[in-house]
């Protein structure tokens, strides 16, 4: 076993870029794109565009046989939340079935804004008029939305909730807890209720959600009285929220959010999470795997070379092998790196995809593994205002 994981990792330190011969869907002023796997053995992006001075478009496109199809419109507007951390995404729900989400403002506030979605049955020709899931109807914190499709075959999401915060993010109003939000749609995409299913987190920190067998798991950053801000995972068996729990006792004592959440991957029944933590002011990039369908978690990896800035993605590469990328500050620029991790712990080197001007503006790498290739998407605000890309084989 170790030999053939030594071998893949000389594979992964030879391995080279791929010439960026493929025509990209992004223009310019092109930002904040969500990259994922589609069911038919390609890939969908969405990303926000400008139309004109004064609109964005939320498009996307879809990656089929080497080529990326021409941009699609899903929804338009002038009162979009454009946010470098809470960015729009859109899944493949079933056969011809899309779902995408963005944040639009609701209000005047700073952080009211809604959760959108948009579905189209027909593979992206045409899209629906907008829904709101949540069914509050305050002018409040909504977003950080993550997809998955539960063991019904029903489509579910999960969001941060801050209708109980009535405007108190930011100091504005009076102060209320971040709750976390799910609901799910039916094979009609008839809509079942909205529920809290935990009444006090992270304000700020995005979700990830995956289906794993009959058991839907959501990862998130947890908040506590004591502002201990540690990530938890939550568990749905038999159409049943259980109680939450921490991967880690990491121990992050933090009095704000820090916007830098977690991120799941399952294969073959098993799942793999990175996420960041600073305990004690020293930031580090984590990694733990679980064999029961998250029941529990293994101790967690280090894998960063202690510059972490966080903003995390993660694929698993084979059975027993993730990819994890994430930025590490350097000399005053942003590092999008990223290095193999074995269930053994054994690490590959890390290695460097591009450097960058630091700061939000990159908003959060996106990657994907493809084939035997690596993508990578980002925002470059700092040379082209485009959506970036690069490819590596592995």
């Amino acid at each position: 076993m170790k030999n053939s994981i030594s071998y893949l990792f000389c594979l992964i330190i030879i391995g080279c870029t791929v010439p960026e011969s493929d025509k990209l869907p992004f223009g310019e002023g092109s930002r904040y794109p969500h990259l994922t796997k589609n069911y038919s053995g390609g890939l969908l992006v969405s990303w926000f565009e400008p139309v004109d001075s004064t609109t964005f478009g939320l498009f996307w496109s879809e990656y089929d046989k080497g080529v990326w199809s021409k941009p699609g419109l899903i929804y338009s507007s002038g009162d979009f939340f454009i946010n470098w951390a809470d960015f729009p995404s859109i899944f493949h729900f079933r056969d011809s079935v899309f779902v995408a989400h963005w944040p639009e403002m609701s209000s005047t506030g700073t952080y009211d804004y809604d959760v959108k979605l948009a579905f189209s049955m027909d593979r992206g020709l045409s899209w629906s008029d907008p829904i709101i899931p949540h069914r509050d109807g305050k002018n409040a914190e909504h977003g950080f939305v993550s997809f998955y499709k539960d063991d019904k075959e029903n489509l579910g999401l999960v969001w941060l909730d801050g209708r109980q915060m009535a405007g108190g993010h930011g100091g504005q109003g009076t102060p209320g807890n971040m709750n976390l939000y799910t609901t799910s749609f039916d094979q009609d995409l008839i809509q079942n209720n909205d529920i809290s299913i935990d009444a006090m987190v992270c304000e700020c920190c995005p979700t990830s959600a995956v289906q794993i067998r009959d058991v839907t798991l959501v990862a998130y950053r947890d908040r506590s009285e004591s502002e201990l801000r540690d990530i938890n995972i939550l568990r749905k068996v038999n159409s049943i929220w259980q109680d939450p729990y921490a991967i880690h006792d990491d121990g992050w004592v933090i009095s704000g959010c820090p916007v830098n959440g977690p991120k799941l991957a399952e294969k073959d029944n098993k799942v793999a999470v990175a996420w960041y933590t600073a305990p004690h002011g020293e930031p580090r990039v984590n990694v733990a795997f679980s064999n029961n369908l998250g029941e529990s978690f293994s101790s967690p990896i280090r894998i960063d070379s202690g510059s972490s800035e966080g903003r995390v993605d993660i694929t698993w590469y084979n059975n027993s092998a993730v990819v994890v990328c994430w930025l590490e500050a350097q000399d005053g620029y942003s590092t999008l790196v990223f290095r193999t991790v074995s269930e053994d712990g054994i690490l590959s080197p890390i290695q460097d995809v591009v450097t960058l001007a630091g700061g939000r503006g990159i908003g959060y790498p996106q990657m994907v593994y493809l084939g035997n290739e690596l993508w990578f998407l980002w925002t470059d605000f700092d040379k082209k205002n485009v959506v970036m890309s690069k490819k590596v084989y592995l």
